[in-house]
């Protein structure tokens, strides 16, 4: 009797001589991308190494990223920085950790039923208005005339990059943002007349570390009880009418210098840079 032995190669099952199947390297990749495994973790799961689990979706990590189609068309584009690590960044080549910063760009265009799935394009290394200038340059006119919304973080930096790039896109500033600078500017504020006035920080039964809370809050918000403790704290001294003045300027959202990048906010659908924060987490 005549025993046959054959093989058959199916690279949609496995790529010639891999140590992993596809669908066990893109299981791999949706864990580390969307659970936030560790190659290790994933490579206890799957009974194997760290290099074999590295070594078999670099590859489709690289082939993914050197995919152009990614920026077909993409009409809303938000980006939002981030810190990559905190220790040393020598070179990795060094046994550093390489740039600290990274500057990510997330599509935000809408679907047909006008919700927004937010998805990483891109990241560069750097955290500045140059970062974000070099990698729009970078792309075709295809894809920044494209582009019709373009949200961002309240830096001077990335409104440049959007107005020298993206000629036809609007620069949004979400409501949440105007917000935030308000009481960063008010919660500014209380410190430096807390310092003035008492010469420490904020202590249990201070006048203005007792209303600190109710200064982030907005104006409608507040209880009648706290309407009273709050006009306590500040005629409690006079030099405590300087932060009553920060509070009620930040309650008018007077933001002068991104007076149009806010109200464009309105215009464009509410379109924010909250889906880009999230995917670059």
């Amino acid at each position: 009797m005549c025993h046959r032995i054959w093989t058959e190669q199916h690279h949609d099952v496995a790529a010639p001589r891999a140590l992993l199947t596809t669908r066990a390297c893109w299981w791999a990749i949706s864990q580390i991308r969307d659970e936030h495994a560790f190659v290790a973790g994933v490579a206890r799961q799957l009974g194997t190494t760290w290099t074999t689990v590295w070594g078999s979706v670099q590859p489709l990590l690289q082939a993914t990223a050197d995919d152009e189609t990614r920026f077909v068309e993409v009409t809303a584009l938000g980006m939002d920085e981030r810190s990559w690590h905190h220790v040393s960044t020598k070179p990795i080549e060094a046994g550093g950790r390489g740039p600290k910063e990274l500057t990510g760009m997330v599509d935000l265009t809408r679907d047909q039923q006008g919700r927004v799935h937010a998805r990483l394009l891109d990241l560069v290394a750097g955290r500045s208005g140059a970062a974000y200038s070099d990698w729009l340059a970078a792309r075709c006119e295809a894809f920044k005339k494209g582009v019709k919304v373009a949200t961002l973080d309240p830096f001077h930096g990335y409104k440049n990059a959007i107005d020298g790039q993206l000629e036809d896109a609007v620069a949004v500033l979400g409501a949440f943002h105007v917000v935030k600078l308000g009481s960063a500017a008010v919660d500014e504020c209380r410190r430096r007349v807390q310092q003035d006035t008492l010469g420490h920080r904020g202590r249990k039964g201070d006048p203005l570390y007792g209303i600190r809370t109710m200064l982030r809050a907005g104006a409608e918000k507040l209880t009648d009880r706290q309407r009273a403790r709050l006009h306590a704290a500040i005629g409690a001294d006079v030099r405590h009418l300087e932060v009553w003045l920060a509070w009620s300027c930040a309650q008018q959202r007077t933001l002068k210098q991104w007076r149009s990048a806010f109200l464009t906010y309105f215009d464009t659908g509410r379109s924010s840079n909250g889906g880009t924060e999230r995917s670059t987490v």
